[in-house]
């Protein structure tokens, strides 16, 4: 009996594990995040740099065409219909990825406090545009069908859902339902004219829906390296933080009738003034450091007055990082290991582990440096050449879990040029 009851237990806790929720935000957070601390593998010189990077999935491109296709399909709306979900159940349990970011740094004259050598730059722009589309079969409640109205729709709006009596049923225009049903003023119906014919409930819940999010991060501001006695240095930045993004759940019936997978009238935004600090210590070949980022200090500016909050938040990240670095002549091999946290998810799962292995010459402005790392979702090679003021830098991501959250982790690319004056 016993060990029946345990059985029980332990697959009714799997069901559960397995049926949880799939959010979006926090699939982008773990992802972006994993690709930053990745990036700060390959620290900024005191030079002025130019740098551009691009990553994606293999199959976004393909995805992005075909949501097209679908948007373009001719026929009566039954055949619409079945294009689009016919669609989504082919991409079901996938994950599509796109970011791209541009960063310009400027060197400015180090100087000295007392003991402390300081070495500042001023980061002019370190701009990141990215995107994400899950798509899951999951059946949607009542609670639910507000995730269905993109971000930019006015939270009165939204607001009409919590009535009991405000429940549109499946296949519907959920503003027009609201407008004629839900008890809206004459003037918040005329404002929600704008976004009828856009948003649906499914039609059919057993097909998947597209859960999409994309962002927008703008950073400037000083950048301070330090370094003091023989054993410490770390990093203090001030910079403005700004940020948009949109948040939204797509149904096959919101896609053949509207087609743009995100297409906002406005967008959720905040700046805001923060820091980041790290402290680190090395001694011979070792190093080690704890830092914290993105660490809000003040509220510059919002549009939450306009009920538009951001999907993100502004909760910080920490990091933990330590190497050793095995030197011989113009070879080099580097073990690394670290992890990094920030609400939405845990330490666990910002765990990574790798190493560098390094052919360089004429004071490290020739070389090739083979990477190998590894997280809990991807196994990642990357490959960099540097060719005196420009090195070229080639990532793949492969996939070691066959699913996270219900879906599989993609494999993606990426490139890199960065040019050091």
């Amino acid at each position: 009996m016993g060990l029946k009851r345990g059985f029980i237990l332990t697959t009714s806790l799997c069901s559960m594990f397995s049926l949880r929720a799939y959010d979006i935000v926090d699939r982008y957070k773990v992802t972006e995040d994993r690709q930053e601390i990745f990036e700060m593998l390959d620290p900024y010189d005191h030079d002025f740099i130019i740098e551009t990077k691009a990553m994606v999935n293999k199959d976004v491109f393909d995805f992005i065409d075909e949501a097209k296709a679908v948007e373009e399909t001719s026929g009566s709306d039954s055949e619409k219909l079945a294009a689009a979900q016919a669609f989504l159940r082919k991409y079901d349990k996938t994950e599509q990825n796109l970011r791209v970011k541009t960063l310009v740094n400027v060197p400015l004259p180090s100087f000295s406090f007392g003991d402390v050598n300081i070495v500042p730059n001023l980061r002019v722009v370190d701009a990141t545009v990215g995107a994400m589309l899950g798509v899951r079969s999951s059946n949607y409640s009542t609670s639910d069908i507000v995730n269905y109205l993109g971000t930019d729709v006015p939270q009165a709006i939204k607001n009409a859902l919590s009535s009991p009596s405000c429940t549109p049923g499946n296949g519907v225009d959920i503003v027009q339902y609201i407008i004629n049903n839900c008890g809206l003023s004459s003037s918040e119906q005329q404002a929600a004219q704008e976004y009828v014919g856009k948003y649906y409930t499914p039609s059919d819940t057993t097909v998947p829906d597209i859960y999409a999010y994309a962002k927008a991060e703008v950073k400037s501001g000083l950048y301070f390296n330090y370094s003091f006695e023989e054993h410490f240095f770390g990093q203090l930045n001030i910079y403005g933080l700004g940020r948009a993004d949109y948040q939204e759940r797509v149904s096959a019936d919101s896609l053949y009738h509207d087609g743009d997978l995100a297409d906002p009238e406005e967008l959720n935004t905040t700046v805001n003034a923060a820091i980041d600090y790290s402290f680190g210590y090395v001694n011979g070949n070792l190093k080690a450091l704890a830092s914290v980022e993105e660490l809000k200090i003040a509220r510059i500016s919002d549009n939450e007055d306009e009920g538009r909050y951001l999907n993100y938040g502004d909760d910080a990240r920490y990091r933990l990082y330590s190497e050793y670095k095995y030197q011989l002549s113009f070879f080099s091999v580097k073990p690394f290991l670290g992890t990094h946290y920030r609400s939405g998810y845990s330490f666990s799962d910002g765990l990574y582990a790798g190493s560098d292995v390094g052919f360089h010459v004429w004071d490290d402005r020739l070389g090739i440096n083979l990477r190998g790392m590894a997280d809990k979702e991807h196994i990642t090679f990357s490959p960099t050449v540097k060719l005196w003021l420009v090195s070229f830098q080639y990532m793949l991501k492969t996939p070691i879990t066959s699913e996270v959250d219900g879906v599989k982790p993609a494999t993606m690319h990426s490139a890199n040029i960065r040019f050091s004056f």
